[in-house]
């Protein structure tokens, strides 16, 4: 038995919990944002909702390059940071932030503009959606490098361990995120009634504040990360070839998990009442999120410290890091899926008055509830996976599990069989399964341990 879960390590566990509840805060607090946008969205008209819903869909769709470059420089940091290596920390992070920037500047924003017009009206978008959605976008991606270059200062902290700062960055600028969406809404005193593009242009001045934040973190000689900018400046192709190796296959994840989630928008104009439907589809998973950034703050909390372990040399911990990580993940989400099969017309309820969009989203949160806690246990072994070096285990599971039981047993469910909505839900619940058993298999094998950075 020991030899595939080891003994309980309360020094690690602490470890582990110092990392992970930061981030669960922090992922609470994007949530809230969310939910808050959908709030005052919602009313302005289900149109408004389902213009959002999609296009948040479109941004993470193309932002694609953020996730690769974040999530690599995450687990290179850290490797660094558990070698006490503190120059090649610093290194490691400027230039990692140089590229991000570059991204955006070259890449995501031209890519954005131009095509997330053509990307809405493929998705099924009724024509007042496609114009309310593409006057959002336009914002987001004109603001794009803001947005990403926040985005791996995240992720830089935390390779090093320091969650609790990026949750007082993100207090700030999510703070300001709600403030600014409240103004521009809803045209608040001297400011204009701008809706849906209030909404995007909220977010984006409050990225742009937090991008000053994250200049300061990355000079100030507060913390372990002391970038030089000369250094930073300079292209360091070997070091984006790492990066990319790292976090390339969770980058092409994202893409699979948003071409799934597309994919399933699509399936869903085909069902009776499509723009009520999507509405409903975009509400349950903006707040099933909650569940989901639970999952991820313990993937990233494993990914920090399995990093660290194995930069100092200690597989073993690592190990132990891992399995931790997925238990702890495990019973908080045990908490949450009990919330929302006891609970979800309330919740429904929350943001809109249409009985039949609450009926939806009524009976999707009860058969999402039944999956979350394999979900969230699934999610932590992944991230252990990429902190240990082995970035494609992870990215192949997630991508049968989206691609072949989210849609097609979606679909079949939602359209061959005829049980629309609720069809929907049950191929997501399912493909939490497909995900989390070979994701053990592959941790308990213990090869990723062979792995140097």
């Amino acid at each position: 038995m020991h030899k595939y879960y080891p003994k309980f390590n309360l020094e690690e566990a602490i470890r582990v919990w110092k990392i992970a509840w930061p981030i669960i805060l922090t992922n609470m607090l994007q949530v809230t944002v969310g939910i808050v946008d959908f709030k005052m969205v919602g009313s302005l008209g289900i149109e408004s909702i389902a213009a959002v819903g999609m296009s948040r869909q479109v941004m993470m769709f193309i932002m694609i390059l953020m996730i690769a470059i974040s999530g690599g420089a995450s687990v290179l940091v850290a490797h660094a940071y558990g070698s006490k290596d503190k120059k090649r920390v610093s290194r490691t992070a400027g230039r990692s932030a140089t590229f991000m920037i570059l991204s955006a500047l070259l890449i995501i924003m031209p890519l954005g503009l131009i095509f997330s017009r053509t990307i809405l009206a493929i998705l099924g978008a009724k024509e007042q959606v496609v114009e309310l959605g593409y006057s959002y976008l336009q914002i987001l991606f004109l603001g794009s490098v803001f947005s990403m270059f926040n985005f791996v200062i995240i992720g830089i902290l935390l390779g090093v361990g320091k969650t609790k700062v990026s949750l007082n960055l993100l207090l700030i600028t999510n703070s300001l995120n709600i403030l600014f969406n409240y103004l521009l809404i809803f045209g608040v005193g001297p400011f204009p009634a701008l809706g849906v593009k209030g909404a995007a242009l909220g977010t984006i001045l409050s990225r742009f504040v937090g991008s000053f934040i994250g200049i300061w973190i990355l000079f100030s000689r507060r913390f372990p990360i002391q970038i030089n900018l000369k250094d930073s400046l300079i292209l360091d192709f070997e070091l984006l070839k790492k990066i990319l190796y790292l976090g390339g296959p969770r980058s092409l994840q994202g893409i699979v998990r948003n071409f799934s989630r597309l994919f399933i928008i699509r399936v869903i104009t085909l069902l009776p009442e499509p723009t009520r439907a999507v509405s409903a589809y975009s509400v349950a998973m903006q707040v099933r999120m909650i569940s989901s950034f639970v999952g991820l703050a313990f993937m990233n909390g494993a990914m920090s410290r399995v990093g660290q372990n194995m930069g100092a040399g200690k597989p073993e911990l690592a190990e132990k890091s891992g399995w931790l990580s997925a238990g702890m993940a495990t019973v908080l989400m045990l908490v949450i899926a009990v919330i929302f099969f006891l609970f979800p017309k309330a919740i429904m309820s929350f943001f809109t008055d249409d009985e039949a969009a609450i009926a939806m989203g009524k009976t999707f949160f009860r058969i999402i509830a039944l999956s979350e806690p394999v979900m969230a246990f699934a999610f932590a072994l992944g991230g252990a996976l990429r902190g240990g070096g082995d970035p494609l285990s992870p990215f192949i599971y997630a991508s049968v599990s989206d691609l072949v039981i989210v849609i097609g047993c979606g679909y079949l469910m939602a359209v061959t069989l005829n049980l629309g909505f609720a069809g929907i839900a049950i191929g997501i619940a399912v493909s939490s399964l497909t995900r989390a058993i070979p994701s053990t298999w592959k941790f308990k094998q213990g090869k990723w341990k062979v792995n140097r950075l």
